[in-house]
């Protein structure tokens, strides 16, 4: 059987140039803060939630397809959140300050008994826009389609990793019956979900909320698009093979240009969010979209570099928390390389670097990850907002301030230099040939590394590549250094660390530890499932393994700093969110 194209959690070519259209910093100084309040009193006295209809206006990058279970672009993702509904939805909540998973077409969360089948009773009357039901049969079906192993859907994974349903992952592989998955619509308003383990209410809501892969497809339109083969249909490539589930439905769409969408009353969480329309065109230079934003045309843009020398200190800039870390991967199985093999060269290029130089030198206000695991990622009660990288075992595992330490970095380098015989080193590092910020990063580490080391022991040669090129190259094991990311689950961490295992597919990094794989799945799939002490030592583990054996040179976190208009009145103040950011549709929008 043929795999997916791509893996889930590997930072895609489609999402290269939005990555890294911004940065980030602090929440600002105390003037700031007093400037920003001054502001808002001034704009809340001058202007009032509108009545009438209301636009917003966002810019992104195009999108090919609307199927969701085949979508894999960043920009794709937040536009199905649009037009898709789901059983449940995660929304920012006034009263708590912070995130709660809410009903959307299910009754009420979805209820257990033992942790392993979990039932959602659906809303009586849920309808697509051109009027057909949408009943339990239908997520039945999606589901049956989202797992088809004809289609190999490449956000399968969804319903045997994320959550490891019954069978699921041996019908992806044409190795069961549809009826021994774990999938069952009980009567049209009862579906339920039964499990191979017991897992947390979190990993389980996290799967079947906003509109994602597991929102549900309109099975006529599906059906009619697939070849007769049945490994592919056309769903989602044309406007009228966009159906919608959800609070907006898809009204206009150019290709390459831009999207409309309208909002539809009917939809269980239209009174939730406020736009009445939604105009997104697609703009993929960051001059372009500041100079639209300065025109009042969009509602919000990403700043970085020049841009930031600018508005950084504008009091109007929010920053988020991004939910990957980028760096460089170390084919340590180069047969043209071998000394990439050396442990002591891997340590001796980790605590070379400094960070700051790339993350304050060219974006300005990126963060230093001398670290594995995003600062994002939580690992208590969501509803407490425990991080990780928090908790003092975290903390332990990491070196001082931004892991630059070159003195160390020279003793082990020299190790490594003794065990290459004395001969110069060599080393070609990869990077993205997108955007003029990847080169400086590539040259920037290149200068930092030959001057620590000496160009008499070192030479770091550049190569660009297309971001979907190079993914490939890693994968094929055609690279010396590369840089490139993994993205995480912000309530699942474990989950997420199965990037790093020995079978995960189209892998960018050739660590390979049985010890670590055991330990992953175990907090997945295993005992340690329900033990949150046990389950965060795990994952404290799992990232000293991964410090120890240096698979990646980690450097920072592609955090964003963001302007939005006076008139899109946040109502978490500027606060990010996993997963809802900013909430940008639940705003009051002021005229």
């Amino acid at each position: 059987m043929k795999q997916p194209k791509k893996p889930f959690l590997v930072i895609l070519a489609m999402m290269m140039v939005l990555t890294f259209t911004g940065c980030t910093s602090g929440n600002g100084n105390n003037a700031n803060q007093e400037s920003k309040e001054d502001k808002d009193k001034v704009v809340t006295e001058q202007k009032q939630p509108s009545d009438k209809p209301t636009v917003v206006r966002f810019s992104g990058m195009s999108a090919e397809t609307f199927n969701q279970h085949t979508s894999e672009s960043a920009e794709t993702s937040i536009l199905l959140e649009y037009i898709n509904g789901n059983l449940l939805d995660l929304i920012y909540d006034e009263t708590s300050d912070n995130i709660k998973f809410v009903s959307n077409h299910a009754v009420d969360l979805p209820t257990t008994t033992d942790n392993k089948v979990w039932t959602f009773k659906l809303k009586e009357g849920l309808k697509w826009t051109d009027g057909t039901p949408i009943t339990a049969r239908d997520y039945e079906y999606s589901y049956q389609m989202l797992l088809d192993p004809k289609l190999t859907n490449r956000n399968a994974f969804e319903l045997f990793d994320n959550i490891p349903i019954v069978s699921a992952n041996k019908y992806f592989k044409g190795e069961a019956k549809w009826e021994e998955v774990g999938i069952k619509a009980k009567d049209d308003l009862t579906l339920e979900i039964a499990l191979e383990t017991e897992m947390p209410e979190i990993d389980v809501y996290s799967v079947f909320a906003q509109g994602g892969s597991t929102s549900p497809i309109h099975k006529q339109l599906y059906e009619a698009g697939m070849k007769p083969d049945h490994s592919e249909t056309t769903y989602g490539t044309t406007l009228e093979q966009v159906p919608s589930s959800g609070t907006y439905r898809l009204s206009e769409w150019v290709r390459d240009q831009y999207r409309v969408f309208e909002k539809n009353q009917d939809a269980p969480m239209s009174a939730v969010y406020t736009p009445d329309r939604i105009e997104s065109r697609v703009v993929s230079e960051s001059s372009t979209r500041m100079q639209l934003w300065e025109k009042g045309e969009i509602e919000n843009v990403s700043i970085s570099g020049e841009q930031f020398d600018k508005y950084g200190e504008d009091p109007r800039v929010v920053y988020t928390e991004a939910e990957s870390v980028w760096g460089f991967y170390v084919n340590t199985e180069s047969k043209k390389n071998p000394i990439l093999g050396n442990n002591d060269l891997r340590k001796a290029l980790y605590y070379g670097i400094d960070r700051d130089k790339i993350t304050k030198g060219i974006f300005k206000t990126f963060k230093s990850a001398p670290y594995y695991i995003s600062t994002i990622c939580m690992v208590g009660d969501y509803a407490d907002g425990q991080r990780y990288r928090e908790t003092e075992a975290a903390k332990a595992n990491i070196p001082p301030g931004t892991g630059y330490e070159p003195e160390k970095a020279k003793e082990y380098f020299e190790k490594a230099y003794q065990a290459n015989g004395n001969k110069k080193i060599t080393i070609e590092l990869t990077y993205f040939d997108s955007q003029e910020t990847m080169k400086r990063t590539a040259e920037v580490a290149e200068e930092l590394y030959e001057n620590l080391f000496g160009k008499d022991k070192l030479d770091i040669t550049l190569r660009a590549m297309p971001p979907s090129a190079a993914y490939d190259a890693y994968r094929d094991g055609n690279f010396e250094l590369g840089i490139g990311a993994i993205t995480q689950n912000a309530f699942n961490p474990w989950s997420s660390m199965k990037a790093w295992r020995t079978d995960f597919p189209n892998r960018s990094h050739r660590f390979s530890s049985a010890e670590f794989d055991e330990l992953q799945k175990r907090t997945v799939t295993g005992d340690l499932l329900l033990k949150p002490e046990e389950r965060l030592d795990a994952l404290v583990q799992m990232e000293k393994m991964l410090l120890d054996y240096v698979p990646q040179i980690p450097l920072f976190q592609n955090n964003n700093a963001v302007l939005f208009q006076d008139r899109m009145d946040l109502k978490g103040k500027g606060k990010y969110f996993p997963v809802v950011k900013f909430a940008p549709l639940q705003v009051n929008i002021l005229e």
